[in-house]
């Protein structure tokens, strides 16, 4: 082989090393640049899910205290009228039906029995 042969040999080898770099390097960048993207839309689809759910759970939360709010008023006027009722008519059937559902619905405040049964019992006497 003449020193020519040689070079063109060596120019080919090198020049087609070159161009397999080159695609690998431009196919690494194509992947990567693709993850990135679909990184970045992740990111942005997680933010957006993010500021729904705390939209949500504001809502909720404030609903929540504002029933609560509301189950407490009717707690404290059902004792009010109940009070009452029982110094009028200690053995009222419609106050024992409240109490029951009362007790079913919120925990069971003892005070009100207390009252009725010693109303129930001063009445007695």
């Amino acid at each position: 082989m003449s020193g020519l042969d040689e070079i063109k040999a060596a120019a080919s080898f090198g020049g087609g090393l070159g161009v397999t770099l080159y695609f690998l390097r431009w196919l690494v960048n194509w992947i990567t640049g693709r993850l990135d993207k679909r990184a970045a839309q992740l990111d942005a689809e997680h933010a957006s899910l993010d500021g729904s759910w705390k939209g949500y759970r504001l809502t909720l939360e404030q609903r929540v205290a504002r029933l609560e709010g509301q189950n407490r008023a009717l707690s404290v006027c059902f004792q009010h009228v109940s009070a009452a009722l029982i110094r009028i008519d200690p053995a009222n059937p419609a106050l024992q039906r409240a109490e029951q559902i009362m007790a079913a619905a919120f925990p069971m405040d003892f005070s009100l029995a207390v009252q009725r049964a010693g109303a129930a019992l001063d009445a007695e006497d």
